[in-house]
């Protein structure tokens, strides 16, 4: 390549210099040698400048060779290195998944005989615990039947109590709180219910008395405990066969009245209920019943539906009165029965009233119910004011 650049340059450099005339041959051969070695010297220059383009050429070839070779090299290795990963990827997920599959096998092993060992240790802990709770529940059971014992025991003492205390004060205005000496305020509710309660006595009538007190210091406390103790006691007495005599009967006809103390919705139904077996069963000695129980009766119903505006009893009520007991202590209560047949628009319940007793009805009675007729019938007002006034002319 260096050759042939020369020869290019001195061919040109020869075709430039004109052919030399003989004449001048001579006189100028001397200046040709010396241009000829000024050519040379130049050609000589310029292949050291072609040998250094060419050693450009030469190291710009060689870098870009080694460029080029380390391009390669690089893409080798960067192959070669992405082989190398895939391999050691692949060689590390197989040893993975065998150390896993081992560490699962193991752990799975692990797991059943913890399993296992956990069962049987549930299973011993719940035989203990289920040992031991057994022994305790026998224990418990024990103690608790100690103690129902010990409870029996001491309420029959505290009856017993209740039952002494009552005695020695039978007598006392009882019903009236505020004469309740400390030891009748000490007793409980409960024992009090138990001695009203109690038949156990031999001497029924002595029983009756003691019980009967018991009743005034519930019927002053205002207890509503009092009324099913005391339905119960006289129910009881309707179903027996046995006659009730005259103290046994002023006994129980004086619980009866006690219970219009208490004037709740419990009170007036029950004895509605117990009035109605009065007028209406077949009762073994049904008169004698009648004639303790009914006039108590009647005035608490009346009593307390007057006072809880319940007036579902009317006719029940209107049944009993002709027999009714008449006392002249009994004003306000047969005023509070008037009362209520005025309120419930039962007129005929007030004339029954004084068509079945008449002038044996307390004065203040009569008024009484004269004055709430008058609305309701004028006409029998003055009939029943007539003839009463011919009636007491008569007998003068």
């Amino acid at each position: 390549m260096k050759q042939f650049i020369a020869y290019l340059l001195l061919g040109a450099l020869l075709g430039v210099i004109p052919p030399p005339v003989p004449a001048q041959h001579n006189q100028n051969s001397k200046h040709t040698a010396q241009e000829i070695e000024a050519l040379k010297n130049r050609i000589s220059e310029l292949e050291k400048q072609l040998q250094t383009v060419e050693n450009i050429e030469k190291m710009e070839l060689q870098a870009k060779l080694a460029e080029a070779n380390a391009k390669l090299v690089n893409s080798e290795f960067e192959k070669f290195e992405r082989k190398l990963k895939d391999s050691n990827d692949e060689w590390l997920r197989g040893w993975s998944s065998w150390f896993l599959g081992v560490i699962g096998v193991f752990v799975a092993i692990l797991i059943g005989v913890g399993a296992v060992f956990w069962f049987w240790l549930k299973s011993q802990a719940s035989r203990l615990i289920v040992d031991r709770v057994e022994k305790s529940l026998n224990g418990f059971k024990k103690a608790l039947t100690d103690l129902n014992i010990l409870k029996t025991q001491l309420g029959v003492l505290e009856k017993e109590h209740t039952f002494s205390i009552l005695e020695n004060r039978i007598g006392w205005p009882l019903h009236d709180k505020h004469h309740h000496p400390p030891e009748i305020e000490a007793l409980r509710e409960e024992a009090l219910l138990e001695v009203l309660s109690d038949e156990r006595y031999d001497d029924e009538l002595y029983s009756l008395q003691v019980r009967c007190e018991a009743a005034k210091v519930l019927a002053a406390r205002r207890s509503p405990k009092l009324i099913s103790s005391a339905l119960e006691l006289l129910n009881s007495v309707l179903d027996s066969e046995l006659e009730i005599d005259f103290q046994s009967g002023r006994y129980l006809e004086q619980i009866a009245n006690l219970c219009s103390f208490i004037n709740t919705e419990d009170a007036y139904k029950g004895f509605a209920a117990f009035l109605n077996r009065l007028l209406t069963e077949n009762l073994e000695h049904r008169e004698v019943l009648l004639s303790v129980f009914v006039t108590p009766a009647v005035y608490s119903v009346a009593l307390t539906g007057f006072k809880l505006n319940l007036g579902d009893s009317v006719s029940i009520l209107k049944l009993a009165i002709p027999r009714l007991e008449i006392r002249q202590s009994h004003s306000t209560a047969l005023n509070n029965l008037a009362r209520y047949f005025d309120i419930f628009n039962e007129p005929e319940g007030i004339k029954e009233m004084l068509t079945s007793h008449g002038t044996n009805l307390p004065s203040e009675v009569i008024d009484k119910c004269l004055e709430l007729l008058q609305k309701h019938d004028s006409e029998f007002v003055e009939n029943w004011r007539a003839q009463n006034t011919t009636d007491d002319a008569e007998s003068s």
